[in-house]
């Protein structure tokens, strides 16, 4: 996904470092041809001096570039009679960060420009390929372009107040330093180490690249319009077009990105959902109209993090729902998506005349939980927070029921059960778990399996961290679930391998 941004960062990253170069050779020119010393340089300066600085005072003015902050502090020090000779230092060294950023603008512009382009028609190129239609890929239009330019980034900041924040805290960094090596009687040396490790650091802020791993505020700002352009580009393909949030599953996935996994969310209209929040620690509902960077839209904001979740078209199919049987005979057999999708309706069907009366009365009556065929998500879950029971297409027997019982898990509060905890508690007791392998992939679970019906149910974890947590909290997440599956398989035997669980999940069933 971001290949090729990061191409482009690391171009620009060479364009600063060598715009950097001409920036160090100014600042030396600086220090070099103003006799300032820690004797004079609070003193009042030389009319010699003055007159130079009004010079170029009004070169800076006729090539354009006393704007913003800068122009008003150089305006002031111009119509001053008395100015300090600390005072024409500052500004000409954040003269030379200022003509850096004119030389630099182009060079960004064109960058930008590429990279949100390229993210544009990636999602225009994701409609096509999923709708199966060759609509024309065109070039993101200058007034969508312009505007991104203009949102707000994730830190708050719009890029030209960026910009000129940069330009005004890096020349008051070098002023600073220079301050100090002048009272210290040190000589002003540009290549001196003291100099050399700002100015990385000034460079590294914007654009540091480690390794594979690319970051910093200009890729952060990036990475944000990338995401909203290649929305944008969904949406002139497609005026109903949904996305999905897909994180990246690692172990620096942070507790925000991982809540907005697999979530859906319209391009152009309103938006409610679920997150969670770092401030508040805890998951909370929010309301946007379409994508909000640092809200629904990557990088997600609140608890700062290197962010390279994405966002992913999906064909605007509306949700299949349904909370009585009737409603799959009578609903969803209509129209085309009978054929297609009529093995795991039929599945859905069986496993649910399999289930209870009152465990489908407390379920889909009284809870209100609902059946959503998820066509593009990951995997089958259920969603503890919207009650839903979130179905893949392709359903394996039993995949349903799993579900159901993590629906039962959830609104019977078993975490808090002293019965369940005890039962749990004995699983765990003197069975510390050995790194397992899955299809070549390591995960943590418990050694001794011979109460389990699944090694599914002995699952810890994949990274150490995960199974630490989950092993201190004495918690099997699939304990209940593959055990309530299994109890309505063909050939059940959870009573035979383990009828404390099995008498458990019994006793729940019936006081549902």
């Amino acid at each position: 996904m971001w290949e090729k941004h990061d191409s482009l960062m690391r171009k620009l990253k060479q364009a600063y470092l060598k715009q950097s170069k001409r920036t160090q050779l100014r600042l030396q020119e600086i220090f070099d041809s103003f006799q300032i010393d820690s004797s004079n340089l609070y003193s009042i300066a030389d009319k010699r001096q003055k007159r130079r600085i009004n010079e170029y005072i009004d070169k800076w003015q006729d090539d354009g570039l006393l704007k913003g902050q800068f122009g008003l502090i150089a305006r002031n020090i111009r119509n001053r009679a008395n100015v300090k000779n600390s005072e024409i230092l500052e500004l000409l060294i954040y003269s030379a960060y200022v003509e850096e950023q004119d030389k630099l603008d182009d060079i960004e512009m064109d960058v930008f420009k590429e990279d949100v382009n390229y993210y544009y028609q990636e999602g225009q190129k994701e409609v096509n390929n999923t709708l199966k239609k060759k609509k024309q890929i065109s070039v993101i239009p200058d007034t969508i372009f312009l505007s991104l330019l203009m949102m707000p980034a994730i830190k708050g900041y719009l890029w030209e107040e960026y910009k000129q924040a940069m330009e005004r805290y890096n020349a008051d960094q070098i002023y600073r330093q220079a301050s100090i090596c002048l009272q210290q009687e040190k000589p002003l040396k540009i290549d001196s180490d003291v100099f050399q490790n700002l100015i990385a650091r000034q460079i590294n802020q914007k654009i540091n690249i480690n390794g594979d791993k690319t970051s910093g505020d200009v890729d952060l700002a990036l990475i944000g319009m990338n995401n909203k352009a290649k929305a944008e580009g969904i949406y002139s393909f497609d005026k109903d077009a949904k996305v999905k949030f897909v994180a990246v599953e690692d172990k620096a996935t942070t507790k925000m990105c991982r809540s907005l996994d697999e979530q859906v969310f319209s391009v152009h209209d309103w938006n409610e959902f679920y997150r969670y929040s770092a401030t508040n620690d805890r998951t909370t509902k929010y309301r946007c109209y379409g994508l909000i960077v640092g809200l629904n839209c990557p990088p997600i904001d609140d608890h700062f993090h290197w962010c390279r979740s994405t966002l992913q078209y999906l064909e605007n199919r509306p949700k299949m729902k349904y909370n009585k049987v009737d409603f799959l005979r009578t609903k969803l057999y209509n129209g085309r998506d009978y054929e297609k999708y009529i093995d795991d309706y039929q599945i859905v069907r069986n496993e649910y005349d399999r289930l209870p009366d009152n465990v489908k009365e407390r379920l889909f009556t009284k809870e209100g939980v609902t059946v959503v065929f998820n066509y593009s998500g990951k995997h089958s879950g259920y969603n503890y927070e919207t009650k839903e029971i979130l179905l893949n297409p392709d359903l394996e027997d039993g995949e349903f029921i799993h579900e159901v019982g993590h629906a039962l898990e959830y609104i019977l509060d078993l975490h808090n059960n002293s019965r369940y905890k005890e039962l749990s508690e004995s699983l765990f007791l003197n069975n510390f778990s050995d790194p397992k392998f899955d299809k070549d992939e390591l995960y943590y679970g418990l050694k001794d399996t011979s109460k389990f019906i699944s090694n599914y149910q002995t699952y810890l974890g994949r990274d150490y961290d995960e199974y630490i947590k989950n092993y201190n909290d004495r918690f099997l997440r699939e304990l209940i679930s593959e055990g309530y599956r299994d109890m309505y398989s063909k050939n059940s035997r959870l009573k035979e391998v383990n009828k404390e669980l099995y008498d458990f999940i019994k006793e729940i069933e019936e006081d549902a």
